[in-house]
């Protein structure tokens, strides 16, 4: 199952950049030119003017942001996460969309373990956006993390009922809860089987008691008492 692409979160989440009276009226022009390219899908035509926008005003988080995305669109991941971890440092109002979109770059380039770590901060950051809970969901598959994934694609549904994708999601959660079921009742067979085995140990050490019991029973009873030696001198 593809990812949920992060150009549209951004450009959904996003507010009309407008430039303040002190703004750099250059950059503010390499700005707007560059998301008016970036909005119509030509992210190579959109990366310089960015770049630009960038070195000439470095306080815009969407320049990050959009920077970020093109990256990954062109085909370098590793680039993309350098800018978005740049911009984190000044995100204020999409500080969960650099996570996301960092999860989104790690999850291409097959590195699991990060991509659900940036997804899980995502979550923290903002609860309420549920293409984060499918793409932490798709990765946590991919990390055998049955449960998270199972807990992560029903969260989605619960914020995204009418998604196109729900038929194909409840017939993973369908396979997941059938694996849970499944892995429960192997584990309940091999503790009924070790149970046995342990059965038959204790019934050995029963017998084993019983002998010890008749031992003492012939202790107490003089049969067993000591042999007086004669130590000479």
């Amino acid at each position: 199952m593809r990812l949920f692409p992060a150009c549209v979160l951004l450009l959904v989440s996003a507010t009309v950049f407008s430039a303040t009276p002190n703004a750099s009226f250059v950059a503010s022009e390499f700005f707007e030119k560059g998301e008016a390219l970036f909005v119509q899908n030509k992210p190579q035509d959109a990366r310089p003017l960015l770049e630009s926008a960038l070195n000439d005003d470095p306080s815009n988080e969407k320049t990050y942001l959009y920077l970020g995305i093109i990256y990954q669109q062109l085909g370098d991941p590793q680039k993309a996460i350098d800018v978005l971890k740049r911009g984190l440092g000044i995100a204020t109002s999409f500080k969960d969309l650099f996570y996301y979109n960092m999860g989104n770059d790690y999850f291409s380039r097959k590195d699991f373990t990060s991509a659900e770590g940036m997804y899980t901060s995502a979550v923290d950051s903002n609860r309420n956006r549920p293409e984060t809970y499918l793409n932490r969901a798709n990765t946590r598959l991919q990390l055998q993390n049955f449960n998270g994934a199972l807990a992560d694609y029903t969260l989605f549904l619960q914020l995204a009922p009418q998604d196109p994708q729900r038929p194909s999601i409840e017939k993973l959660i369908a396979l997941l809860r059938q694996a849970q079921d499944d892995a429960e009742k192997a584990r309940l067979a091999e503790i009924a089987k070790q149970q046995a085995l342990m059965n038959d140990v204790l019934k050995s050490l029963n017998n084993a008691g019983d002998a010890t019991k008749n031992l003492s029973v012939e202790s107490i009873n003089g049969q067993n008492d000591p042999v007086d030696v004669d130590i000479k001198d």
